[in-house]
């Protein structure tokens, strides 16, 4: 550009000579008058959104009449008289109510140009600037503890409390906003409309997978919020994604001897054994209406167990493999009716002799009828049946010594007397005649 005006202005020299010299000193002139023009007007703040308002100053250079001219984006024009009666008088309007200042409102995006006027000259400029754009950000929490959370199990609650603020100054748009409206993608693809949480002060909505909830998996929210002033903002969340999962229900197994009888901890061969196991969803600090409860037939529910010694492979759902095991037996399980509990017999016949260190094993495994469904495990260990004659010696043992140990004072009394009198009774006898 400066090759291009030298260029230029070498040619007007050759043509014009003395008037092309006037006219760049003439130009200088205009430009240094341009730069040390004093700033009469200003708006304040510069940066607003849409239906927010900015005050308009005015210091007047000197009495007289003048025009405070707003220019909105679209060319339309408010203007508002001054009248001064003095240098230094100050008009402070407000631009973006509709009642007052300016009786005009802020509804375009853009640069509004403002004037100070005087006999339709501009005395002096400036203008400020209106976005409509909102920011969005949320945390992700669970129910009744309120912990940040990266995904939950079904039965726990999940909520994502959503922060809406103004871009221009950061301020927060809260539910008093007029036409506040935030709204979210949940896990099932549906938009939500999100609710105000006046203790957490943010928009939320609740996601709560009860036991059947189908919707499991990797969750990505998309926000979407907006005001009646035409601001508005979206978030779609691209980082790891929140995870809903099936959840473990609670499992206990016991092993009966007979079908009525104590626990036991060994396997006998030719004893007949019940298994029971009980199973439960879980509860927490803030469960999902109706999802605690035990597993029943009604919530498709089924049981099984297995009998086996040495390792229990959980992946395959085996014993044995590379280290030593075996299966003894399938159990099938009922329900018995009542508290989640579940039953079936075992007998035990023909226990192999197991290597040293090894044990019996009863697995009980579980699923509901969720899609995916939740499922169960539990295990119980058995001695071998060699333990069992050890523990059977030592019970009786001390039974007998228990026994021995309730005779009454009067019966070793009785016992005495009598074996004093045979040892008279034989001293007497055998005395010399």
């Amino acid at each position: 550009m400066r090759r291009r005006l030298d260029i230029r202005v070498s040619s007007s020299r050759q043509t014009l000579n003395g008037v092309g010299i006037i006219a760049i000193l003439f130009l200088m002139t205009l430009a240094t008058s341009v730069s040390a023009q004093t700033q009469y007007i200003e708006a304040t703040p510069g940066y607003i959104n849409l239906g927010m308002g900015t005050s308009i100053i005015v210091t007047a250079p000197a009495a007289g009449s003048y025009s405070v001219v707003v220019q909105q984006p679209n060319g339309t024009k408010s203007d508002l008289s001054f009248t001064p009666t003095s240098a230094g008088q100050v008009l402070n309007a407000t631009y973006g109510n509709s009642t007052v200042g300016f009786k005009a409102v802020v509804n375009q995006v853009g640069t509004y140009n403002v004037y100070l006027e005087q006999g339709g000259q501009v005395v002096s400029a400036t203008s400020f600037y209106a976005t409509n754009k909102l920011l969005i950000s949320f945390e992700m929490v669970t129910g009744g503890t309120c912990d940040y959370v990266s995904g939950v199990t079904r039965g726990s609650k999940m909520f994502p409390h959503i922060y809406v603020s103004y871009a221009s100054d950061g301020a927060p748009m809260t539910n008093e906003a007029n036409g506040a409206a935030v709204s979210v993608l949940v896990p099932s693809g549906q938009v939500t409309a999100a609710s105000w949480d006046p203790f957490a002060k943010a928009f939320e909505i609740g996601v709560l997978p009860n036991w059947n909830y189908t919707f499991v998996g990797p969750w990505s929210p998309a926000i979407n919020a907006s005001d009646a002033a035409g601001n508005a903002g979206s978030l779609k969340y691209t980082s790891s994604p929140f995870v809903i999962s099936p959840v473990d229900l609670s499992t206990s197994v016991s092993v009966l001897n007979g079908t009525s009888g104590p626990a036991v901890s060994s396997l006998v061969d030719g004893q007949t054994v019940t298994i029971e196991a009980t199973l439960t969803y879980p509860t927490n600090a803030e469960p999902v209406t109706g999802f605690v409860a035990p597993l029943s037939p009604a919530r498709g529910g089924s049981v099984a167990a297995e009998v086996g010694w040495g390792f229990y492979n959980m992946t395959s759902g085996t014993f044995g493999g590379k280290t030593a095991g075996g299966l003894l037996g399938d159990v099938p399980m009922t329900y018995t009716g009542a508290n989640g509990t579940w039953s079936g017999q075992f007998v035990s016949s023909s226990l192999p002799k197991l290597p040293a260190g090894a044990s019996y094993l009863v697995v009980v495994t579980a699923k509901d009828g969720a899609s995916p469904a939740n499922t169960g495990f539990g295990s119980e260990p058995l001695s071998p049946a060699s333990s069992t004659v050890t523990i059977i010696s030592t019970t009786a043992t001390e039974t007998a010594t228990q026994t021995v140990q309730t005779i009454p004072d009067v019966v070793y009394a009785a016992l005495a007397i009598l074996l004093i009198i045979g040892v008279l009774v034989g001293y007497i006898v055998r005395i010399p005649r």
